[in-house]
């Protein structure tokens, strides 16, 4: 009867040890640390600006950028030494490199490398080409000079695994997303919509006042095969790329759109792309406006990019939205 209990107190103590290892939150094994660099471009003299975060196990050193965001990163830290995946990470439209920084640092402290670019005449600091070709079509062309960069640079060339580059993007970068991956806008598309759509504030009453104005007639689209999958969150203007381009792209892709967008209009943008590309994405609805995709502001902080309606909690939403990433690209990478 003993010899039972025993057997039956062994049982129940591995069963709850076993319970409590899943209560418990996996360790994360890197720390974070960050890098400037700036990288060529044959049409940008002045190179494209890039942050690129990696894993360390030096312990970060905290700054606070633009009074808005908290950053959790080491200034050129040492890297850890390895093969690791990279992802680069296109803004919106007046973005800036910092403004998914949280998105950043989670993947470099589970193996990645992250670029995050600012896009030249796109970004909060000039954005003189911003609804032009210098935009549109510039766009895929910077993406694929910072992926040339880092696997030119010194010091994180030889740290890419070259088979294992993904893109995020979120609104303009979304649309970028989706031209490196080797769809192709047609433009006249964006005055049918706003024919029917005369009162979209983004795409026809404002912002690109329904044209996109062409200062570089002689660029093309830089589509980039060595981009295998891509994120792309609230892709801005999805309604010029046509069914038939759409076909093309074949990669994994995984889609989030916020449920409440007032910038993309349902259903023109993530659903016609959803439905129409080559292979079937995963998609994902998040609750919250526009910006819900840039990271929370440091706490006490009050900004129009991170203020979110009632019941809005953008750190838990974040949070999901990073381990749902990092599962799509720890599988479509493989």
């Amino acid at each position: 009867m003993l010899g039972r209990i025993a057997i039956l107190l062994a049982a129940l103590s591995v069963l709850l040890s076993a319970h409590a290892g899943a209560q418990t939150p996996s360790k994360v094994p890197f720390k974070v640390g960050m890098r400037e660099a700036v990288y060529k471009d044959e049409f940008e003299p002045a190179g494209i600006r890039t942050q690129v975060w990696y894993p360390t196990q030096l312990a970060p050193e905290p700054w606070n950028m633009y009074g808005i965001y908290e950053i959790n990163a080491r200034k050129d830290a040492a890297p850890v030494p390895g093969r690791r995946p990279l992802i680069v990470i296109s803004h919106g439209s007046f973005g800036e490199p910092f403004g998914m920084h949280d998105l950043a640092e989670y993947l470099a402290a589970r193996g990645y490398i992250v670029a995050t670019l600012r896009h030249p005449h796109d970004n909060n600091e000039d954005s003189s080409g911003t609804h032009s070709d210098l935009q549109l079509v510039g766009r895929s062309r910077h993406v694929a000079r910072v992926i040339d960069g880092v696997l030119a640079d010194p010091v994180f060339g030889a740290m890419v695994d070259r088979d294992k580059i993904g893109m995020i993007g979120f609104s303009a970068g979304g649309f970028t997303a989706l031209t490196v991956l080797g769809a192709e806008p047609d433009f006249k598309r964006l005055t049918e919509y706003c024919q029917t759509n005369p009162d979209d504030g983004v795409a026809c009453s404002g912002g690109l006042e329904g044209k996109v104005r062409i200062e570089r007639p002689d660029w093309k689209q830089t589509p980039d095969a060595r981009v295998k999958a891509a994120v792309i969150m609230a892709p801005g203007w999805g309604f010029m790329f046509s069914r038939k381009t759409l076909q093309t792209v074949t990669k994994p892709v995984l889609i989030y759109r916020a449920a409440s967008d007032s910038a993309i209009r349902h259903p023109f943008s993530e659903e016609w792309i959803a439905e129409n590309l080559g292979r079937k994405p995963e998609y994902q609805v998040v609750p919250g406006e526009h910006l819900i995709f840039l990271a929370a502001c440091d706490y006490g902080v009050v900004a129009d990019i991170c203020r979110d309606g009632p019941g809005i909690d953008r750190r838990a939403i974040h949070a999901e939205i990073s381990a749902g990433v990092l599962d799509f690209f720890e599988r479509s990478l493989r």
